[in-house]
């Protein structure tokens, strides 16, 4: 009976030595995967003159600022997986991302930013899960989407413009001209200092404020004098007018 005993003591031992090992084994290989990837520093490359902007991005965030000269610079989480492209045609910018492993998942590190010298730009284009961030322009005739990522406008000027996201927010501070839309479905909108514009919000399930005043469902509302129109929609978010 001792040897039986010792014999399942000796077991017992060997079964938690041996899932030791595997536990440090798959934290090592755990570790060596997560090295093992490739993070591009951000890079800065000087580009072409360009008056338009043309967007294919996957996980990408994107950010488009004036400057003192044409640039594009970019950084990827994973380069063995991931592939990004520009090229300048006829004064289109064109960018794109490719994505070589269907189960990759994006990270915050995925960014892209374009310089421009020019004040005005048409930008068209498609995110899936990027934020847009623009600064200082005016966009005019342009149409940008986003299914998951936010959409940020700075200090800018819209001229027939339209931004969309499904589960995103939106932000807009800046001056309207022509007709222009701000939609989201399950997003929050919010737009300062705007003035000299015809505003018409709507919103199923949120809140619509326009600076004290609170209302619900939809509203029609001038402010200032009609020179521009602004559209804002969301499915279950509030509408916020300062």
């Amino acid at each position: 009976m001792k040897k039986i005993g010792i014999i399942i003591i000796v077991c017992i031992l060997v079964c938690i030595a041996g899932g030791s090992f595997l536990a440090i084994h798959l934290i090592r290989n755990v570790e060596f995967s997560e090295t093992s990837i490739v993070r591009e520093p951000l890079n800065y490359e000087k580009t072409e003159a360009f008056t338009s902007v043309h967007l294919d991005l996957t996980s990408m965030d994107v950010r488009i600022e004036k400057s003192s000269e044409n640039a594009i610079s970019y950084r990827l989480q994973d380069a063995k997986k991931q592939k990004q492209e520009y090229s300048v045609d006829h004064g289109i910018l064109t960018v794109k991302e490719t994505i070589s492993n269907k189960h990759f998942v994006g990270h915050d590190d995925n960014e892209v930013i374009i310089y421009t010298t020019n004040d005005s730009l048409v930008v068209n284009g498609n995110l899936v899960a990027g934020d847009v961030e623009i600064q200082n322009l005016t966009m005019k005739d342009s149409r940008i989407t986003s299914v998951s990522g936010d959409i940020s406008i700075e200090n800018s000027n819209l001229n027939n413009s339209t931004f969309v996201t499904t589960s995103g927010d939106i932000e807009f501070d800046g001056q309207l001209t022509g007709n222009n839309s701000l939609t989201t479905t399950s997003g929050d909108v919010s737009v300062e200092n705007i003035d000299n514009v015809s505003v018409s919000a709507s919103t199923m399930s949120g809140d619509i404020e326009i600076g004290d005043n609170e209302f619900s469902g939809s509203v029609n509302q001038v402010l200032g004098s009609n020179n521009a129109t602004l559209t804002l929609n969301t499915t279950s978010g509030d509408i916020e007018i300062n």
